[in-house]
């Protein structure tokens, strides 16, 4: 691209997501893997029952506050999380200016494309998985966290531009942009990919396909709550030195009521709840 160099032009382009696809693997048509993989790849994300869902992270206040409440909220919203009420920041209108929300932002509901594992931790340690039927096709998804769009280097360049060259449609295009986000990794392996290696690929850490639903989420929506072994594992400890003679402190008390009081919640909603690994293998949990 002209108006900035350090931007690959065959990714950062205004064709489909479909066609910049091809258009890498034409260019490494000589990797005897990679097709294969490909093939895989999408026939593992549309797998009915493990496919691919969009999930929401909340912590453990915000998530009863939804149970209770039967509506999550946005920011818009200004809900009240842990006695505080939220609101966004001015980076997060500019943000969805560019996403193109700026008439009624308040009518959208951000979340990450997944197969299984506990999404984004970092937005909270309970990962709400949506049922598929409850995610329009038409819903926009944008190939990272929105919030790269007022960073460097896309901030360097016309940001407005490449949002709409990094943005597609859920149905449509969900499947090649991730698989074009995987593609670098899968060049030159020697065997074939697992569906826990896809897992891990399309969602690490803070690295994701960020879903823009229009319309509420309500507990209905909620196919299931998926949490991380780690805080299962804490939660052992914690109790397990209680019972050596180790109090816990308070602010361990109050963690400990609040799991509580989630698994409880869950359990009069009927919503099911698993503790998964990083791949997404899994048991009911309680």
């Amino acid at each position: 691209m002209k108006a900035n160099p350090r931007l690959d032009p065959d990714y950062f382009s205004p064709h489909s997501w479909h066609d910049r696809v091809k258009r890498w693997l034409d260019k490494h048509a000589d990797d005897p893997f990679l097709e294969s993989n490909v093939a895989l790849i999408r026939q593992i994300m549309e797998h009915p029952e493990s496919g691919l869902r969009m999930v929401v992270n909340i912590s453990a206040s915000a998530l009863l506050n939804f149970l209770a409440e039967g509506r999550y909220k946005n920011l818009y919203e200004q809900p009240i999380i842990g006695g505080v009420t939220r609101t966004v920041s001015k980076e997060r209108e500019t943000v969805d200016d560019l996403l193109g929300f700026k008439e009624h932002p308040e009518q959208y509901y951000f979340g990450a494309a997944a197969l299984g594992g506990t999404g984004v931790r970092f937005y909270g340690e309970y990962c709400m998985a949506l049922k598929a039927e409850k995610v329009d096709a038409d819903t926009q998804i944008l190939d990272r966290d929105s919030y790269d769009l007022v960073l460097p280097p896309i901030s360097d360049s016309s940001p407005s531009r490449v949002a709409s060259e990094l943005k597609g449609k859920w149905s449509r295009d969900a499947i090649d942009m991730l698989t074009l986000k995987v593609l670098p990794e899968l060049q030159g392996a020697n065997r074939l990919i697992t569906t826990g290696t896809v897992s891990e690929m399309i969602l690490h850490d803070q690295d994701f396909v960020e879903l823009h639903k229009k319309g509420e989420i309500l507990t209905s929506s909620i196919e299931e709550v998926r949490q991380s072994p780690d805080e299962v594992a804490m939660e052992s400890r914690v109790i397990a030195r209680g019972n050596a003679g180790y109090p816990p402190t308070a602010l361990e008390i109050l963690w400990l009521q609040r799991r509580d009081q989630v698994v409880q919640a869950l359990e009069r909603e009927g919503i099911h709840y698993r503790m998964v690994t990083l791949h997404g293998r899994g048991y009911q949990w309680r």
